[in-house]
């Protein structure tokens, strides 16, 4: 009985030197204060941690809530001598409410805190805290606790259990780490920031995200999209002044935290860092340019319409007029409802490609960031599958071979049926050849489009399909334009057969565009798919289809096609994937010319000079056309050699994140592209899509 009383006497006094955790329940939150230690040392720092569970949806704030929210609190009460250091904030995520740019964190997170006991601790440490936050989804609950842990005191600090120890490791490697890269900033006339983080030798396509917090509210405007550009000589984040009405900042600080590709999935590193003032930024920061404004709504869904109107007579869409005026022909004579039902089936056709690009744009963006118009064609699988599209079609068009089933894969047997299934397919590939370039209105519908959330990316791509539609469906629906259709006849095979060579010269286009891409290589892989897609052809053409060797023939043609599409993944290995950070294309003419990069351009304004930069890119048609009957001629290029002009051409035949960062800049998702910088001017000029030798010349000569 003696030894069970002095048990239970000994219990009673070490209770309160044990180490409990503190808990703290609501309906959104579980709160516990954790140590690291299960037992102090007198006068050695440790940490401890507010752990917060998070109710799914919801979340808490950072330091910097954003455009709303407040912070989470840790008011200690400690032991005479005892210190807390200010709470160790984790990176936090952005949470866009509405538009309203938030930071926090959900799920899950601690709060680290070190705590360094008095040197003369001698019985248990006890820590008291009283803690605050803001917890919301689509309302906000203010919460608080009332915690307390006692530790006991010993000669050696002892951790706690494994599950503890395992909880403060992972909370550590959420934390962001001091930037190995020093940071400048510069600030437009408008007091906009531009933020360059010197992070040379960055691997720009292994880079899926980058976003920079800052830490305080005011100097720079949370709402603002961040345009990340990553290059090889490190990252540029245009930002936009904040609501502060102190004077220009001297630095900014804030956490920039990067989200990169690796063979083990994707790794986020945070990253705290401070940017001083530098006025050699200033001279490079974001481009406004005229003809770059903004669009509302109304005005992109107008401009999206007739962009989609004018893209009809784009020389990108040139290809497609061959199917097109096929599908034309062949309503000729044809019953008023059957050639009505054919129109709607092709509007239909444009219209569901367009929302399925949509689609693929929205996930594009959700996943791995800004997505640009005709961003495609910067692969070489998508050239030699489009290449060997426009061959098979050539051959159906010549009368080579009639479709009776689904041989080729590729679609061709859609387009080259009659009726409201071809006419809707007819609709679906006039939207694949259209998106390489951009009409007049189109641009600034694109920019805006790209740039905005779904709802409204739908609408103008949307609207952009109606208007590529307008023609055929006004052809097809309107009774006194359906009796200008000329009567059939053999003339409508004749016109068939010709049509073949738009589509096979489409295709030797492409061939091209691939060996820029490419290399030579390209060259061997299109031309041998190509015979072996016409040798399976071939096959299917002759014999009897029910007999064994029917079968066999089906057997070796469809591994000829086989092998022409192996060659897909040759490609991908091959040098356009390896030049995905902006090598610039071998066939684009730089003669008289320099490559684009934003240094020179800066260099050649700052010292007076005009600038005229064209962004194009091989598998751009409306841009080698432009080259060819404005900017290449005789006259234009006296124009440019006498008024002194610095010629820059950006090729954006391959990725290039320099490029693409500065046509996000100008509110562009695509090229063709140009800017003239006069003499002295403040900002560019964007000129229009189409160029002609008189209006290029007509401008160098203007006087600013």
């Amino acid at each position: 009985m003696a030894r069970f009383l002095a048990f239970l006497l000994a219990i009673l006094v070490a209770g309160p030197a044990l180490a409990q955790p503190s808990v703290v329940k609501t309906e959104n939150i579980r709160a516990e204060l954790v140590s690291e230690v299960s037992e102090v040392k007198a006068g050695e720092p440790f940490w401890v941690g507010l752990h917060f569970t998070i109710r799914p949806k919801w979340h808490t704030y950072w330091k910097n809530p954003g455009d709303s929210g407040l912070p989470t609190e840790i008011n200690w009460k400690l032991p005479a001598g005892a210190k807390a250091d200010p709470i160790v904030w984790p990176a936090p995520t952005v949470f866009d409410i509405g538009g309203v740019i938030n930071y926090g964190y959900h799920d899950d997170v601690v709060l680290l805190t070190k705590i360094t006991p008095p040197a003369d601790t001698s019985g248990p440490l006890v820590l008291s805290a009283d803690a605050n936050w803001l917890v919301c989804e689509d309302v906000c609950i203010p919460e608080e606790g009332k915690f307390s842990l006692s530790l006991p005191v010993g000669p050696a600090a002892k951790p706690s259990d494994a599950d503890t120890r395992a909880l403060f490791d992972k909370a550590r490697r959420t934390v962001p780490t001091e930037s190995p890269w020093p940071a400048r900033f510069g600030l437009s006339q408008a007091g906009d920031p531009t933020l360059v983080v010197d992070a040379r030798g960055l691997k720009a396509d292994t880079i899926r995200e980058a976003y920079f917090f800052p830490a305080e509210w005011g100097p720079v405007a949370n709402m603002a999209k961040q345009s990340v550009s990553v290059t090889a000589d490190g990252i540029r984040i245009p930002l936009k002044k904040g609501d502060a009405k102190a004077a220009a900042p001297q630095q900014i600080a804030g956490t920039l935290v990067l989200t990169e590709k690796t063979d083990g999935g994707e790794q986020r590193q945070a990253f705290d860092l401070v940017a001083r003032n530098d006025p050699a930024v200033a001279a490079a920061s974001p481009i406004t340019a005229l003809g770059g404004e903004t669009l509302s709504l109304a005005q992109a869904l107008l401009f999206a319409l007739l962009g989609g109107l004018i893209l009809n007579l784009m020389p990108c869409v040139f290809p497609v007029l061959a199917m097109k005026a096929a599908a034309l022909a062949r309503l000729g004579g044809h019953a008023r409802s059957a050639m009505r039902r054919d129109g709607i089936a092709y509007t239909a056709g444009v219209l569901v490609a367009f929302g399925a690009m949509a689609a693929v744009v929205v996930a594009i963006r959700a996943s791995v960031g800004d997505v640009s118009w005709g961003f495609q064609f910067q692969s070489p699988i998508f050239s030699l599958l489009v290449a060997y599209l426009f061959f098979v079609i050539g051959l159906n068009l010549a009368g080579m071979f009639e479709v009776e089933g689904s041989f080729t894969g590729v679609g061709q047997s859609l387009t080259a049926k009659g009726g409201p299934v071809g006419a809707f397919f007819t609709g679906v590939l006039a939207v694949v050849v259209a998106t390489p370039c951009t009409a007049p209105f189109m641009a600034a519908a694109l920019g805006f489009a790209l740039s905005q959330p779904a709802p409204q990316t739908v609408a103008v791509l949307l609207a952009m399909g109606l208007g590529l539609a307008l023609p055929f469906l006004a052809l097809s629906t309107v009774p006194a334009l359906q009796r200008l259709m000329p009567r059939p006849g053999l003339w409508m095979e004749r016109l068939r057969q010709f049509l073949a060579f738009p589509m096979f010269a489409s295709a030797v286009w492409m061939i091209w565009v691939l060996t820029q891409q490419t290399g030579p290589d390209g060259v061997i892989y299109a031309l041998g798919g190509m015979v072996l897609i016409a040798f399976a052809i071939w096959l299917m053409r002759i014999g009897s289809s029910g007999t064994i060797g029917g079968w066999l023939r089906r057997g070796v043609a469809a591994i000829a096609v086989l092998v022409a599409f192996a060659a897909v993944v040759k490609l991908e290995d091959g040098p356009a994937a390896a030049s995905s950070a902006g090598g610039p294309a071998p066939g684009v003419n730089f003669e008289g010319w320099e490559r684009f990069s934003r240094d020179r351009m800066t260099q050649a304004v700052a010292a007076g000079k005009p600038v005229f930069v064209d962004f194009t890119a091989a598998w751009c048609i409306t841009c080698l056309v432009n080259e060819r009957v404005a900017l290449e001629t005789p006259a234009t290029r006296k124009a440019f050699e006498q008024t002194g002009t610095v010629k820059l051409k950006g090729d954006w035949t391959n990725r290039d994140p320099e490029i693409t960062g500065l046509l996000k800049e100008l509110g562009r998702a695509g090229v063709p592209l140009y800017l003239y910088w006069a003499p002295q001017a403040e900002r560019p000029k964007i000129l229009p899509q189409v160029l002609t030798e008189a209006s290029v010349i007509a401008e160098l000569q203007t006087k600013r």
